[in-house]
């Protein structure tokens, strides 16, 4: 089997384009449910399961099949990373990012 473009990129240039498309599709912050603890969390829903593969290959976590909310939706899925592994996500990937999103993580400091 033929290795497709993804495959043959540095471990950099993977970065750059995982980057690109968090900072188009992807969200992080803070999170929980109710009152109870919140920790620092980021992932992706799409329609493209296999680029959610990509980031769950690379940065780990796990991807998920979203139900259906509406019978006139296609499926989606969802890809996300929480603590410690989310921040070493991000960190990898915030330099490529926008200013919104840089200025952003700079006020999901880890010691929250």
């Amino acid at each position: 089997m033929q290795k497709n473009s993804y495959e043959n990129l540095s471990k950099k240039n993977k970065i750059l384009f995982l980057a690109g498309i968090f900072d188009g599709e992807g969200s992080f912050g803070i999170w929980g449910k109710g009152e109870g603890k919140k920790t620092f969390q980021c992932g992706i829903e799409m329609r493209d399961k296999d680029i959610l593969d990509r980031f769950s290959l690379f940065f780990g976590g796990n991807v998920m099949k979203v139900r259906i909310r509406n019978i006139k939706w296609k499926q989606t899925w969802r890809w996300r990373l929480s603590g410690v592994r989310a921040y070493d996500c991000i960190d990898m990937m915030i330099e490529y990012m926008c200013k919104r999103r840089q200025e952003k993580y700079k006020l999901c400091s880890r010691g929250q």
